[in-house]
């Protein structure tokens, strides 16, 4: 009989381990969810009561789109597959409107997304000669190219930030985002970036947690920086004077990068400044005093 009673101990035992575990995970799954909701603060019920919330479901070229699924999946836009990455009760990934997208009616995971109208002003630079041949240089601008891919190529699959993105650096807006650039009279593309001038040696700060993914010397963009913030969301800072962290170093929101400068193809100190959703440039604009989280559409 000893060995019956000392089964049922031992079962006993086994069940309110059980029952602990059980507790356990409940409470680890509440304060999950309350995390979460917390990152949409006053549109949490409306957003994670969706199967599939698009923020902002109405957006323009140029900027971007957070997205969260309440299962995992994936889709095709801009002729790529984008996976939804899970994150605490959810599934998400970042999508980035080409700057050159035509307005219109987009349907994702089942959800519809509209691409507004927007037109962008034109920036006209004159730069000297040596500045044109700068941009002659091919091969090495190509070196370079291939470098910066290869550090936007991989990203943490998760959000490295859960607090608002700072303005990296106190100056005045010289070029807006999206102007179409004519440099010495001809035509050179679309400034994907902000440039903002202040005086050489101002402090530049993260936008945002993350981790340091290059920070080099580069031919065009002078001394760079780039930051990954988690789910292929990077921000680029260029044309320092001095680079103060190096790659591999994990940064928080408003630690100091950097300082101005006008290294590069630069026509004097400025910050030149973007995100990237991956190699596609996205309006900085969206995300100052903020986080995708609470991006509202219509």
């Amino acid at each position: 009989m000893d060995w019956i009673l000392a089964l049922f101990m031992v079962w006993g035992s086994l069940n309110a381990a059980a029952d602990e575990q059980a507790r356990l995970d409940a409470i680890q799954r509440e304060a999950v969810a309350s995390a979460e909701a917390a990152l949409f603060q006053e549109q949490a019920e409306a957003v994670l009561k969706e199967e599939v919330a698009l923020l902002p479901n109405a957006t323009y070229p140029g900027d971007a789109v957070l997205i969260r699924s309440k299962t995992k999946g994936e889709f095709v836009w801009q002729n790529k597959t984008i996976s939804l990455q899970p994150y605490a009760n959810g599934f998400y990934a970042m999508l980035p409107v080409a700057i050159d997208a035509k307005p219109g009616t987009y349907t994702i995971l089942g959800q519809t997304l509209k691409i507004k109208a927007k037109t962008f002003d034109v920036d006209r630079l004159t730069v000297t000669k040596e500045q044109e041949q700068m941009r002659q240089d091919t091969q090495r601008i190509a070196k370079d190219q291939a470098k910066i891919d290869l550090a936007r190529s991989k990203s943490e699959p998760t959000f490295l930030y859960k607090e608002p993105f700072v303005i990296p650096v106190k100056g005045r807006l010289t070029t807006p985002y999206g102007y179409t650039r004519y440099v010495n009279g001809k035509f050179s593309g679309t400034h994907a970036a902000l440039d903002l001038a202040a005086p050489t040696g101002t402090p530049i700060k993260a936008a945002n947690a993350g981790k340091v993914v290059l920070a080099d010397e580069l031919y065009l963009t002078g001394n760079s920086i780039y930051i990954d913030h988690g789910m292929n969301l990077f921000s680029q800072y260029a044309h320092l004077s001095k680079l103060l962290v190096k790659t591999g170093d994990e940064v928080k929101a408003g630690d100091i990068i950097g300082e101005v400068g006008s290294t590069g193809f630069s026509t004097g100190p400025h910050l030149h400044f973007t995100f990237w959703v991956g190699n596609n440039p996205v309006n900085p604009n969206l995300f100052f005093d903020t986080v995708p989280f609470r991006w509202k559409g219509e």
